[in-house]
Formats: structure tokens, C-alpha cells, sequence
């Protein structure tokens, strides 16, 4: 009976805008994202401090990044929505107040406190320590220089310390909580009766009479804005890519030439026995290190057991001589190359001819391999596609500028360019400016075809690249200006507003006049599932029924309640009993505690950050928001 009643806690945008709240930056936080970005028209001010659209511009990435990481089904509409817009900008202005305040408290954190913290992060870590090629990878992809991280991790340890501090304010004996854990766990007996909304839309007036009667009332809500009809081409590197040819032979030189790329998962063990040769060394001198490595080599090719004895006698590299010549795991780039060259070729247990390097001659064993070795064959056909995209990249870039021109000369058509670039012209449907926004998810585009020579004049506008590597050009070839929709354009969605307002209010009238008959006569609802539910287990039931049943007063039973459910149904309760017994299971003390301490927690951060705000000077440059 209850198959619709499911868990509907929230909207698509009010999930995204909790997870703006609260996201971790993980690796890289807010501050650090920041820390490059450029100077760009003033949105906002915290004290004086200015947050730029640049800065609003780039934070919106990287929290739509993250939270599609989470979650691939967000519509990315929702990211368009200005309530999106408005809860990072509130998120920046509160980084920004802790920020300062941080500074105007005096909280300090060492270079030390920076340099442990920053050398036990697990993204820094390979085999267990601190990877100084990793770092740099990372901040290198991430396009920061190790002061502006270091800058980052300062800050997020202040704002733990200002956390820390907080914290301390908070005390409350686990034995104070017991009244309030028996409630958390409070058990409610209740009947359940559902009035389906399905039921009263055909008692909805539907008469043009009726129907008419609205859209006189709301010819407002009826009003079709100017809309234009276009033809475009595109200019894209996408369409360049079919007509790009890379040999196979190109493919394997790639593959070979860049191979540390394709190879990176793979790790391999090796030990070897050094022979330092130095700068200043003789040739002679040189030569006699040379022919006693030749000797050790042929002693232990004869032998290989005599390796590691050989290693701890001759090796002149004193860390892994001390372990047989042994260096351990390490993947591909992480040798100098010559050395890297050779292991990266070798078969398990083979021994290496002399290999030569900056440091001296090298006699190599290889010990161990980890993980899959990536053969030509298997990413042959990525390697293709990224020399193609290259390919095809580079060329667009070559042409961009003269496609532009060529739109911009020949302004009266895109006949001349699209035979050229070989294009095809396409036709739009009627657009608003609404809809032209969405055509290319680009409202320079929009506003261009809705400029008011681009309309009278019918001419070319000027190529926009309403994407990366995506150039349109297009022309207006009609318009209609704004106007009253006629009523039978819109009498559908009149009749569809129509049924569900009008069966919603007959629904709840009758679902709160059964709530009054049923106090009257009991037998005037045959009720259709008795449940006993509690906050952990709700049988299946939706938050919002649940806090409406246990907001249900308790003082004379049986009590009753209704709500409205969003699915199109009408809920009554009927409370038949309650169950508050003395919870004495020590692990569901401990979970209400923590929960307990962590909501008391949140309040007195969320109490902080508000008192900031209130004696904080903050200016919104709203009218910049709102075109945003």
C-alpha cells in the first residue's frame, strides 16, 4: 500500500547547494584555488577585501567538478541556477572572514607545523614516504608554486585551530543526554490512510468558460518574448578530426618516444652494484673503474648469488649497499634515464651489461616486477586519437583567425566560409532569448543574435567561440517581436495548471474534513497499514511523514494528522500509541552523543561565522551577480 510513500528529502538544487556547504577541498582547498587567480571586475567585498567574478568564475568550476564527481545524475542546468551562483559566493565571503579573522587573532602556525603536515599527506606518499617527484607533479597539474601551497595548508590549519578552539566552548555529560536519547528512540504505533489526488482531477472544471477565465486573469504569464530564427555554421576541431590521417609508424614513434607515459602504473625492483666515476677523474683513472666493473660483471653473470656480496663490497652508492645493492620498488621516470632505459627493458633476473650514467657504471639486476606492462597494441588506438585531436587542434588554430575574418568580410552570408572550411549551414527554430542561451550554453551568443543591428541588418555577426575549439558564426534570418500568446496556444498548459491546482485544494479539503469525520465516527476510514516506526526504522516512510507523525501531539490518544505528499497523495495518521522506554545500550548512547555533539558543534561554528558576518563590512555588487 505504501510503494509510493519513498525517502523524498530534497531537491536536485537544494543537495547541490548543501554540498557547496559542505564539500571538503580535499587536496587543494578554496584558498589555494585562489591563490593564482587574476584581478577581474570587483563582485563582492569582505573589509575591504574584493572577491572578482574571476574568482566566483573559477571556485563555480571547481565545486561543479567536485560535485559531479560525486554524482554523474545532477542536472547541469541546476549549476545555471543564480541560487547556485549566490551559495559559492556566500561560500568565498565566509572563507574570506575566517581568513582574516585568523590573521586579526594572532593564530600562528610554524614552517615546521607546515613542512610535517605537508610530508604525512597520503597524496604526497609512495611506498609508504614522502615522494618529492609526486609533490611536484601534483601542484605542477595544479598549477600552484610550493609557496602558494604552503600559503593553503597555513590556512586550513588555521581554520582548524579556530575549529579547535571552538570545540572547547562545548561540554555536555553523556548522563545529562539519557531524556533526550529515550526520545531519539522513542517507538509510535500508526495507522496509516492514503486519499490519492488522481481521484479528484476529473471533478476539476474544465469548460473553455473555466479555462478562459484564467488566461484573462494571468495574460501576463502568457506573454512570448522576441524570438529569432537563425542559420549557423561551426568551425570545430571535432569536424576537423575526420579528415586528419596518422600513420601507424607515427604511433609507434610516439609510443616509444613517450613510453614513461604509458607505463607509469608499472613498478619494478632492481639492485645494482656503482662504480662512481667523477668529473674530475682521469681518463686512465676512468678506465680502470670501467674494466673492474667488467670484472664484478663477469663474476656475477657466472654467479648471481654473488650479487649482493658483491654489492656490499664494491657498491659505492652507500645507502642500498648496505641492503645488497637493493633500491626497492620505483616506477618509470623515477631513475635517471639511461638507468631507467635499461630496467624498464629487462626481463625478471636478468643482469644488465655495464650501464653508464652521471653517476658512474652501473651493474644492474632486475628483481621483481609489479603490475601489467602496457604492450603498443593496447593503447595504440588512444595514442591515434591524441595525435589526431593534436593534429586537428593545431590546425584549428591556424584557420580561426582567418574563418573570422572571412565571417567578418563577408558579413552579408556564411555561404563563402562554409565553402571554404567545407561546412554545412544549419537552421534553428524559433528562439528566445532564453533558448539562444542554451543553443551553445553561451550567452555572448545570445546576446549577439538578439543585438539590435544583428536583427535589422540580417548580417554575419561576429564568429564566437561558444565552447573550447568551437567557433559559430550565424545570422538572424527572421524575428517576431514580443506578444500575448493566443489562447488556444496555451490552452493545454492552462488545463494542466488548471487539474493539478485545483484537484491539490479539493484533495487536502477532503483529506482535512476526513481527519474531522473520523475524530466523529472511528469506522469512517478503513485504515490500511499499521505500522510501529522510530527515527532508525521507518518502514520505508518519507522524512517529511516522519517528522509530521512524530510532531503529532501525544497527550490524548488516538490523534490524527495530515499532509500533503509531493507524489500527488494526501497522508492521514492516526496515533495509536507511544513507547518511550530507558535506552541502556551503550552504543546507541554513544552514536546519539556523537551525533548530539556534532550538531551542538555546527551551531556554535555556524554562530562564529554569523557573528563575523554582523560586524563585518560586506558589499554585493548585485546588479554584476544578477547578469552573471
Amino acid at each position: 500500500m505504501l510503494e509510493h510513500i519513498r525517502s523524498r528529502t530534497q531537491t536536485k538544487l537544494a543537495k547541490v547547494i548543501l554540498g557547496i556547504i559542505i564539500i571538503p577541498f580535499a587536496l587543494f582547498g578554496i584558498d589555494s584555488y585562489l591563490s593564482s587567480v587574476g584581478s577581474n571586475v570587483k563582485i563582492a567585498s569582505v573589509n575591504d577585501e574584493p572577491i572578482t567574478s574571476q574568482e566566483l568564475d573559477k571556485t563555480e568550476s571547481q565545486f561543479i567538478a567536485q560535485i559531479k564527481s560525486q554524482d554523474e545524475s545532477v542536472d547541469p542546468k541546476t549549476f545555471q541556477n543564480i541560487e547556485f551562483k549566490k551559495a559559492v559566493l556566500d561560500k568565498l565571503i565566509t572563507t574570506k572572514l575566517v581568513k582574516q579573522e585568523i590573521k586579526n587573532s594572532g593564530f600562528y602556525i610554524s614552517d615546521n607545523q607546515v613542512g610535517s603536515y605537508i610530508s604525512g599527506m597520503p597524496e604526497f606518499q609512495r611506498d609508504g614516504r614522502f615522494s618529492q617527484a609526486q609533490y611536484d607533479e601534483i601542484l605542477s597539474i595544479n598549477r600552484l608554486t610550493p609557496k602558494e601551497f604552503d600559503d593553503s595548508i597555513r590556512n586550513d590549519l588555521g581554520s582548524q585551530q579556530v575549529r579547535d578552539s571552538l570545540r572547547k566552548l562545548i561540554y555536555t555529560p553523556k548522563n545529562k543526554i539519557q531524556p533526550l536519547v529515550n526520545l531519539a528512540y522513542q517507538k509510535r504505533d500508526v495507522s496509516i490512510f492514503e486519499l490519492k489526488q488522481n481521484t479528484y482531477k476529473k471533478k476539476v472544471d474544465l469548460s473553455d468558460k473555466a479555462l478562459k477565465k484564467v488566461y484573462e486573469e494571468s495574460k501576463s504569464s502568457f506573454i512570448q518574448s522576441d524570438q529569432v530564427k537563425i542559420e549557423f555554421i561551426i568551425y570545430s576541431v571535432a569536424g576537423i578530426v575526420p579528415n586528419i590521417k596518422v600513420a601507424d609508424d607515427v604511433v609507434k614513434n610516439y609510443f616509444t618516444n613517450n613510453i614513461n607515459r604509458y607505463q607509469a602504473d608499472q613498478q619494478r625492483r632492481a639492485k645494482h652494484i656503482l662504480f662512481t666515476i667523477r668529473s674530475d677523474m682521469a681518463d686512465n683513472e676512468i678506465s680502470e673503474i670501467k674494466t673492474k666493473a667488467l670484472t664484478i660483471l663477469k663474476e656475477v653473470r657466472k654467479n648471481p648469488k654473488t650479487f649482493k656480496k658483491n654489492a656490499a663490497k664494491y657498491s659505492q652508492d652507500p645507502e642500498s649497499s648496505k641492503m645488497g645493492g637493493d633500491l626497492g620498488f620505483f616506477s618509470r621516470g623515477d631513475m635517471t634515464k639511461a638507468f631507467d632505459n635499461q630496467v624498464f627493458k629487462m626481463s625478471k633476473n636478468q643482469i644488465s651489461d655495464l650501464v653508464q650514467t652521471e653517476f658512474g657504471y652501473h651493474i644492474i639486476m632486475l628483481t621483481d616486477i609489479k603490475g601489467e606492462e602496457v604492450k603498443f597494441e593496447s593503447v595504440k588506438n588512444k595514442i591515434k586519437g591524441e595525435l589526431l585531436f593534436n593534429l586537428a587542434l593545431a590546425e584549428y588554430g591556424s584557420n580561426a583567425e582567418d574563418f573570422s575574418n572571412i565571417i567578418y568580410e563577408q558579413s552579408e552570408n556564411l555561404q563563402k566560409a562554409a565553402n571554404k572550411f567545407d561546412l554545412k549551414i544549419q537552421d534553428s527554430e524559433w528562439l528566445s532569448f532564453e533558448d539562444a542561451k542554451k543553443f551553445f550554453n553561451n550567452e555572448a551568443f545570445a546576446q549577439a543574435i538578439f543585438d539590435k543591428d544583428a536583427i535589422a541588418e540580417k548580417r554575419n555577426i561576429p564568429a564566437i567561440e561558444a565552447s573550447p575549439n568551437n567557433l559559430v558564426a550565424a545570422r538572424v534570418i527572421d524575428y517576431r517581436p514580443s506578444a500575448t500568446k493566443p489562447f488556444e496556444e496555451v490552452r493545454g498548459t492552462i488545463k494542466e495548471f488548471l487539474v493539478e491546482a485545483e484537484s491539490q485544494k479539493l484533495l487536502i479539503d477532503a483529506g482535512i474534513k476526513l481527519i474531522q469525520d473520523v475524530k466523529l465516527n472511528p469506522k469512517a476510514i478503513d485504515w490500511i497499514d499499521q505500522l510501529v516506526i522510530d527515527r532508525v526504522d521507518r518502514k520505508g516512510l518519507s522524512d517529511s511523514l516522519i517528522n509530521a507523525i512524530f510532531k503529532i501531539d501525544d497527550t490524548q490518544l488516538p490523534s490524527y494528522s495530515g499532509l500533503y505528499d509531493s507524489n500527488g497523495e494526501y497522508v492521514i495518521v492516526k496515533l495509536n500509541k507511544v513507547v518511550t522506554e530507558n535506552v541502556e545500550d551503550n552504543d546507541s548512547i554513544d552514536t546519539y552523543y556523537n551525533d548530539y555533539i556534532a550538531l551542538i558543534e555546527a551551531e556554535v561554528e555556524a554562530a562564529y561565522i554569523s557573528n563575523l558576518r554582523v560586524n563585518a563590512d560586506i558589499e554585493t555588487n548585485e546588479s554584476l551577480f544578477a547578469n552573471r
